[in-house]
């Protein structure tokens, strides 16, 4: 596949270890991954460049997936970019604060790499017409 015909997925997780296995499965899956390892360098990431999904962890330091979705959400270039939280957090309010801050989807870890994989596609795919 043609490099700029690529999804560009934006991971945005502290973990280092995370991030390394979710970048190996996304990118042989034919997509473009780029990193970020917390919420404020996410948010300073898709100022640079939207990209065309992100991945977002919840629990981060300095500006945690909450604070990303907020900034996020609040920019128009954004409100079309799928947003799938990612999180070991199993607390029911913070799936139902995710959604009212306008994520798209939501895993819980540990998660599955071939469900996670089929989820951005699916999301990529939902798109609002007329984004490529």
């Amino acid at each position: 596949m043609n490099e700029s015909a690529k999804p560009v997925i934006l991971v945005v997780e502290d973990d280092p270890d995370l991030r390394t296995i979710l970048r190996m499965q996304l990118t042989c899956q034919d997509f473009i991954v780029r990193e970020a390892v917390n919420g404020l360098e996410g948010f300073q990431s898709v100022q640079a460049s939207v990209p065309d999904c992100v991945i977002l962890d919840l629990m981060m330091p300095v500006l945690d997936g909450f604070g990303f979705l907020k900034r996020a959400r609040s920019l128009m270039e954004l409100v079309d970019v799928p947003i799938l939280i990612l999180t070991a957090s199993e607390d029911e309010r913070n799936k139902v604060r995710g959604y009212q801050y306008q994520a798209d989807a939501y895993m819980s870890k540990p998660y599955n790499l071939d469900a996670l994989t089929d989820e951005v596609r699916r999301l990529l795919a939902a798109r609002a017409p007329g984004r490529s």
